[in-house]
């Protein structure tokens, strides 16, 4: 490899077929560049016309948007390269001082998938372990889907709204209910395993009514959580997990309401805990309290001796 200064008007900026980074632009780059200059050369492909970068896109885009004329660069022949083996230089070379973000593993197999020709089976064996993933077929198909889903979606991903399971069953979904989910996800944050119940519970509910996926999230009830302010997008998941779960079982949900009811007219203290069996399969009730010292323990068991006595009380084992 040659190292020597290459006028930027020399190098093919549109081609990207070995990219890997997400993010092309970066103020801390630009800060150092501008400041100290060029530390270390790119990397670029020495062919007849114009260079094509094959490491190194960030800094040639800061020198450029800097008013730089000239970048440090090493160059190899094209003639003399492997064009996958190439890429996997460019690879090496970013994993050797960072990690790659989900996106950019999706961009990193695309490439050596539909530029590069590397078989399924090579991608699965080699590269997947190379990026830190488990070397599975599945794996291989979700990152495939994530790197070709709408930006809307990819936006989902990167900022960690959807995980890239959920992304995998929403990109099965037709595309006004994506651009649906990607808008409510966009003011929302659930958990993992929230998001799969909740995509769950829209696809029971669209099911059940023979509407649209996307169809209980133009209720007046969710559209009011999602434009409330006061609530944090964490506050704003759960209340609209909890409207649709209402909406798929209001049955069970109504059972909860009347339990709930109940239990305030015993007039409780908060550290005294009544539970029924889960989804009210069974008769009886589940209590539990914390008492830190005898008194205390002596206060609550009388509390709950006195609202046994109460009607109140017989109406718990009798809601279904």
């Amino acid at each position: 490899m040659l190292i020597q200064e290459i006028s930027l008007e020399n190098i093919d900026f549109e081609d990207e077929r070995f990219r890997i980074s997400e993010e092309l632009e970066s103020s801390p780059l630009m800060d150092s560049l501008r400041e100290i200059g060029q530390l270390n050369p790119v990397l670029l492909l020495e062919r007849d016309s114009r260079k094509v970068i094959v490491c190194g896109f960030r800094r040639v885009r800061a020198l450029a948007r800097l008013g730089m004329a000239r970048a440090l660069a090493r160059t190899i022949p094209e003639k003399s390269c492997d064009p996958s083996r190439t890429f996997e230089l460019a690879l090496r070379d970013n994993l050797s001082h960072r990690q790659l973000d989900p996106l950019e593993k999706a961009r990193v197999l695309f490439s050596l998938r539909n530029h590069f020709a590397v078989p399924d089976e090579r991608l699965v064996q080699a590269y997947l372990p190379m990026l830190g993933l488990n070397p599975h077929e599945n794996v291989l198909r979700s990152y495939l889907l994530a790197h070709v889903i709408q930006p809307a979606l990819r936006n989902c991903l990167k900022d960690g709204r959807l995980t890239l399971s959920s992304i995998e069953a929403v990109a099965e979904m037709p595309y006004p209910v994506r651009e649906s989910i990607s808008a409510l996800m966009g003011k929302i944050r659930l958990s993992a395993s929230l998001q799969k119940k909740l995509l769950g519970l829209l696809d029971d509910l669209a099911g059940a009514a023979g509407k649209p996926l996307s169809a209980p999230l133009e209720s007046s009830e969710v559209s009011e959580i999602l434009n409330d302010s006061r609530l944090s997008p964490f506050q704003r998941g759960e209340k609209v997990y909890e409207v649709l779960y209402r909406l798929r079982y209001p049955r069970f949900s109504a059972a909860l309401d009347r339990f709930d009811a109940q239990k305030k007219l015993l007039c409780l203290p908060g550290s005294i805990r009544i539970t029924a069996h889960p989804f009210f399969e069974q008769p009886g009730l589940h209590v539990e309290f914390d008492a830190p010292d005898v008194e205390r323990f002596r206060y609550l068991a009388a509390a709950l001796r006195e609202a046994s006595q109460l009607p109140e009380s017989e109406e718990l084992f009798n809601i279904k």
